[in-house]
């Protein structure tokens, strides 16, 4: 009898155990899911930023892959373009990146050149590129400045181009940079930070998906 309720026991703990790590690890599954099938209508495509987001959870949807590589650069994102994007064939990408540029001290040429380059690619590939502006980091008016250089470009860019952006900065941010509220360290997003950001996914979704 008490070998039947031992066993009883371990195998309800089993049984919560496997329930839980599905919970924990179901955005990672089922980013799995998505790239095996390779019908991933959205792209997210940036650094560590993006590649933190549980962007199945934060946007309520299975048809969208996270492509994000932490501590990369626009140079980087310039070679993996095409096997990470391109040949996904989505319909909307979008695209986050910059802070590791200037970090290591990328030129803002430089930087505007790579961030052209992916851009124009993806509309010559049919691909809705969707630009979320470079975010502010936390106290530090040096990194402060070319993010503002970077945005400045991005946004007459897009305005020119017919592109949609989003700019997290004004809804995260103050006079300093990231609000810790929204922080996790001195770069990197909390859970409050992503559901902003997923929010405003949202806005451009319901014109773009639709259209």
């Amino acid at each position: 009898m008490k070998i039947k309720y031992s066993l009883a026991i371990s195998l309800l703990f089993n049984v919560i155990f496997i329930c839980l790590c599905a919970y924990i690890f179901r955005d990672k599954w089922i980013q799995k899911i998505v790239a095996l099938k390779g019908d991933a209508k959205i792209v997210m495509f940036g650094n560590s930023l993006t590649a933190q987001g549980k962007w199945v959870e934060l946007l309520g949807r299975t048809d969208v892959l996270n492509s994000g590589f932490a501590g990369l650069t626009t140079y980087h994102f310039l070679g993996l373009l095409q096997d990470n994007v391109i040949e996904k064939h989505p319909k909307i990408c979008f695209v986050e990146a910059g802070i590791n540029d200037i970090t290591v001290g990328v030129s803002a040429e430089k930087i505007q050149k790579n961030y052209t380059t992916i851009l124009n690619t993806l509309e010559k590939n049919n691909i809705i590129p969707i630009v979320t502006l470079t975010f502010y980091e936390q106290n530090d008016p040096v990194s402060k400045s070319e993010v503002d250089r970077l945005n400045h470009f991005l946004i007459k860019y897009c305005e020119k181009h017919t592109i949609k952006f989003i700019n997290l900065n004004p809804l995260i941010s103050d006079s300093t940079g990231l609000k810790a509220e929204f922080a996790v360290d001195k770069t990197h997003l909390n859970d409050k930070g992503y559901k902003i950001w997923a929010r405003e996914i949202e806005k451009v979704l319901n014109q773009k998906i639709s259209q």
